[in-house]
């Protein structure tokens, strides 16, 4: 019943939030406690929201408030954490996001749940005052590796030209690194190389030293550099998190050297990070983000398509994961 639901604003109990969102279905580490204290230094303020019934958490929404270029917005990656058909729940977790977006002064609140697409589930956020965004932050569409077979059969499942690729990088001697802090300097020369060279959306650079430095001593944030022998350059990497039961391919960062290309290291770095999270207990790994179509569209197109989000497609098909379709961006306009 709604009247049993206790919703706490300015939820202060971390390891219980943490605990809640690790082991929820719809958890993910943007509406960790660390990825929030992390965007405080990205201009941020994290406000921490739980459903209660009686003494146990029933869902939970993390809303970071960000001034503009004139009044506040606020935005909730991944949330709410809740179960989507606990109707009640959820209409008290975003009621309360809307007061919290409004007390901050807000224009905007964009949600962006960790939902599977359904449409009673897009009917039920319109129901609630939202309007499906033209724009979003999140994407839309990801592909997900099943890691819970063995090392042997995860293997098998790949393409063979990204099993190629992989062979052919550990015969070229390119080694595989975990960097620490200081190597993160590194990381950010060749993130901005990459996304000019795909046209794709930058982060700001101060983001990768925060995270660092917020997840620092945890072993769930890890940064994979690769290069061509013991003392080449490092021409790739990749910064993964694991959070739970699912490992997830956040940022990655490649040179566009000749020499670079020719070593093929991408696909040799994720199946390394594959490994590392297999070896975490991780059953899932999130590649993140591929273009927003259905598989038969990706699997008809991807050969002709160039540029963008279609390069990484034609990139991270090869590891053989399956195609999931969030809920998508919603956007409440205060009034």
């Amino acid at each position: 019943m709604t009247d049993s639901i206790r919703i706490v604003d300015h939820y202060d109990d971390r390891d219980r939030w943490d605990a809640f969102v690790e082991a929820h279905p719809s958890g993910h580490f943007f509406q960790g406690w660390t990825w929030g204290e992390m965007q405080r230094g990205l201009g941020a303020r994290p406000r921490r929201i739980a459903a209660l019934a009686g003494n146990d958490i029933r869902g939970v929404v993390q809303v970071f408030i960000f001034q503009g270029a004139t009044r506040p917005f606020a935005v909730v990656p991944r949330g709410p954490v809740a179960d989507p058909d606990d109707v009640p729940i959820v209409r008290a977790l975003v009621d309360a996001a809307i007061a919290a977006a409004r007390e901050e002064g807000a224009f905007l609140l964009r949600i962006e749940p960790q939902w599977v697409w359904h449409a009673a589930h897009v009917e039920m956020m319109q129901g609630f005052g939202f309007a499906a965004a033209k724009q979003w932050i999140m994407p839309r569409r990801t592909l997900l590796v099943d890691l819970r077979p063995t090392t042997g059969e995860i293997w098998a499942r790949f393409k063979s030209n990204t099993r190629n690729r992989v062979r052919l990088a550990e015969k070229l001697g390119v080694q595989v690194r975990v960097g620490g802090e200081a190597d993160i300097a590194v990381f950010e020369d060749l993130f901005e190389d990459m996304t000019k060279r795909h046209g794709l959306r930058r982060a700001a650079r101060e983001t990768f030293g925060l995270a660092a430095r917020a997840f620092a001593g945890t072993d769930t944030m890890r940064l994979y550099l690769a290069r061509g022998g013991d003392d080449g350059p490092d021409v790739s990497g990749i910064i993964v998190f694991v959070f739970g039961r699912t490992a997830t391919y956040l940022w990655g960062a490649s040179s566009d050297a000749d020499d670079a290309r020719k070593l093929n290291p991408n696909q040799l770095l994720h199946w390394t990070a594959m490994q590392w999270a297999k070896s975490r207990g991780c059953e899932t790994y999130d590649t993140f983000g591929i273009p927003d179509h259905d598989v038969d569209v990706l699997e008809a197109e991807y050969g002709r398509q160039t540029g963008g989000m279609w390069s990484l497609y034609r990139f991270k098909r090869g590891f053989s994961g399956t195609v999931v379709r969030q809920l998508g961006t919603f956007d409440y306009v205060m009034r």
